[in-house]
């Protein structure tokens, strides 16, 4: 028993170890990374068929337990969390369309085609008709979520494979019934009914427990190891109780269930906690994915190495599989353009033929026909070569229309839409604040006023470019901020209301700044900024002498206004090939708007103008003396002395503030400070600047 654990937690750390390995090799080859697992698993279960040592792969494979009750309810419930209702509301008429009347047309065209054409009898075809029908949500989600497709189709897609899994199995077990004579009277009632019933009760299961879920987790709201957790519980008990009490539509229960707790997040729980929940089922839904592929990959070595009369089994395949796309074809090519039809005077409902052509080739099979094919009775006829079809179909949709598909859709120019707001009317708007810093500002500002009022806030971030999605209900509002610009897109209908809070944020912020004015008062900022210990206990384990060099030592400053000095050490830096001649004017507005914003003036005879810079690429330090002493708004207002002008990549981390902080502390002592001031040379002055690290270091 002991060695059995420890085998099966052996198996599966080395499917993660191949997953990993894989998804790092097929992302740099740029290889679907779903389809790509197929294939190792392909290439591993052959190669363990001939080395004694990798003994532990040949056993193992797909089973209709692992991928109905293991893999299955974490994808269906990972979609759940990411789906659009609003777009599946709108388009749920060409879903079910789809789903339903698809499925059987596929059926009835595949099971006459398939028991004419090869030795599968007409009962045994019809079996294969419904399994392979159904295409699997498992597949597609992968898929189209890992390439990218615009939400509508991801939805139809998506919406069809997800409904399509009850008609298949009603039909399914239906006719398994009749062949194994356990049903001995069908009528067509009775299979509405059948499909009715599994289909609604899927839905009010999966509905009473995610009303339960969402009670529970608003008792512990704050907890989120309880939040996920329950996420969990839901997604397994939903499938399960739907599945094997009541015997109707796990997926349907597990599916409603996750829009529950959706929905139950947006309005309840942070932003910040829905991502942590979010990155969870996206890693578990990761780890399902890489199983059941890899796991795909093996049970196909195991039945094609199995086969007998292989020749004869491919032949048959290779007219089955024309017969499986003209199905599909007929389908997709039939019902949409009626469905267009009867929607023509709709704005927006029409779906197009670049649509269509996706939806026909973007019908991949995966986990769920596996799952039915192995759950055929032993006793049923030609079951072995029922499952030799079903797997050369899933292995042709998955390594030759999934690996063609993205090629398709970019033939027909179709892209990932990144519209929040569907085919609704928004406006833009853009708001000039002036000054980056009070942007940044505002935009923290306004996230904490929308996080307050219950929206549900996506956040992205890159070095140049900060963008909120707010949503909360029918609200949508984007925020984006470049710079000093704060630009707005939102329905017309909102944007009274983004304006009421717009303003009640700049009030706030208005009244914060009035705070800081009382303690930037010279006296006070004299007092928030001196040194408890004057300056004589502090380490200095930082190396500020890689900054400063000797020919960034200007030993004595002509100038004497503030905005002279400034330009004057910033020249100095552009005679000594620190910085291009031509950022000159760029890099002294940088540092006069610094200056102008507050003094870097610290008092005792120092300042330290400095500014983040767009046009610099390291920390770059200067050194300039005053022996007399200039005037520079310092906030004891007493002259200064010393100057240090500090540069730093403005989009770059680094040790920034250490220089300022460090800096500040070696100045402070008097008597290093005197020396300086005193020194003729820029290698006296260095000289001194060695001392003083070495003073306290020694002193530290």
């Amino acid at each position: 028993m002991e060695e059995e654990i420890v085998n099966n937690v052996l198996l599966l750390v080395t499917f993660l170890s191949i997953a990993v390995f894989s998804s790092m090799l097929l992302n740099k080859i740029k290889f679907p990374y779903t389809i790509g697992l197929v294939v190792i698993g392909f290439i591993v279960g052959f190669v363990a068929n001939y080395y004694e040592s990798l003994n532990m792969f040949r056993d193992v494979g797909l089973s209709p337990g692992i991928i109905l009750y293991i893999i299955l309810p974490t994808l269906i419930f990972d979609a759940a969390l990411n789906i659009n209702i609003t777009l599946l509301k709108r388009n749920l008429v060409p879903i079910l369309i789809l789903a339903v009347f698809g499925l059987l047309i596929s059926t009835v065209i595949i099971g006459l085609g398939v028991s004419f054409s090869t030795n599968l009898t007409l009962l045994g075809a019809i079996v294969f008709g419904a399994l392979i029908s159904a295409t699997d949500p498992v597949a597609v989600i992968a898929l189209f979520n890992e390439i990218g497709a615009p939400k509508r189709l991801i939805t139809l897609i998506d919406g069809e494979s997800i409904f399509n899994d009850a008609t298949a199995i009603v039909l399914f077990s239906i006719i398994i019934g009749v062949g194994t004579n356990n049903v001995h009277e069908i009528t067509g009632l009775s299979i509405l009914w059948q499909f009715i019933s599994t289909l609604v009760g899927g839905i009010l299961v999966g509905s009473i427990i995610g009303v339960l879920g969402v009670l529970i987790v608003g008792f512990n709201r704050f907890n989120l190891f309880v939040q996920i957790t329950m996420s969990l519980v839901m997604a397994y008990v939903s499938f399960i109780v739907a599945n094997e009490i009541f015997g109707v539509s796990g997926v349907m229960a597990t599916l409603l269930a996750g829009i529950f707790m959706r929905s139950s997040f947006e309005k309840r729980v942070r932003r910040s906690k829905i991502e942590i929940i979010e990155h969870f089922w996206e890693y578990f839904s990761f780890i399902a994915n890489s199983l059941v592929f890899l796991l795909l990959g093996l049970t196909e070595v195991h039945i094609f190495l199995t086969t007998e009369n292989v020749l004869g089994v491919v032949k048959m395949i290779l007219i089955v599989i024309p017969i499986v796309l003209l199905a599909r074809m007929v389908a997709i090519y039939t019902l949409i353009p009626m469905y267009n039809y009867f929607t023509r005077k709709f704005e927006g409902k029409r779906i197009s033929f670049k649509f269509q052509t996706v939806l026909f080739w973007g019908g991949l099979r995966g986990a769920v026909p596996v799952a039915l094919v192995l759950a055929i009775p032993e006793t049923f006829p030609q079951r072995e070569l029922i499952i030799h079809f079903t797997f050369a179909i899933i292995l042709f949709t998955l390594l030759f229309q999934g690996t063609t598909i993205k090629f398709l859709m970019d033939k027909f120019g179709i892209r990932p839409d990144n519209s929040d707001f569907l085919d609704k009317e928004i406006i833009k708007q853009s708001f000039d604040f002036g000054n980056e810093g009070l942007s940044s500002l505002l935009m923290g500002t306004l996230y904490d006023f929308f996080g307050n009022e219950g929206f549900f806030i996506r956040e992205r971030e890159t070095i140049d470019k900060l963008e909120y999605l707010m949503k909360r209900e029918k609200v949508t509002i984007r925020l984006s901020k470049e710079k000093n610009i704060i630009l707005l897109e939102t329905e017309p209908k909102d944007e009274g209301y983004f304006k009421t809070v717009l303003y009640e944020a700049l009030l706030e912020l208005d009244k914060s700044v009035s705070s800081i004015k009382s303690i930037t008062d010279p006296k006070k900022m004299k007092d928030l900024v001196k040194s408890s210990s004057n300056g004589g206990n502090e380490q200095i384990e930082f190396n500020i002498l890689k900054y400063i060099s000797k020919d960034r030592i200007l030993n004595s400053i002509k100038s004497t206004q503030k905005e002279d000095i400034i330009r004057e050490l910033i020249y100095r830096l552009v005679e000594v090939g620190s910085i291009p001649e031509e950022k000159f004017e760029d890099i002294y507005t940088e540092v006069i708007d610094r200056e102008n914003s507050m003094s870097t003036a610290l008092g005792g005879g120092i300042a330290i103008p400095h500014a983040k810079s767009s046009f610099v690429d390291n920390i770059i330090v200067l050194l300039g003396i005053s022996s007399e002493g200039l005037e520079f708004d310092s906030i004891d207002g007493e002259p200064v002395h010393i100057f240090v002008l500090i540069l730093s990549p403005k989009n770059q981390a680094g040790p920034h503030l250490q220089v300022l902080s460090t800096i500040s502390t070696l100045l402070s002592n008097s008597e290093v400070k005197e020396k300086i001031i005193l020194c003729k040379t820029p290698e006296n002055l260095y000289s001194e600047l060695e001392h003083g690290v070495e003073l306290y270091r020694e002193e530290g």
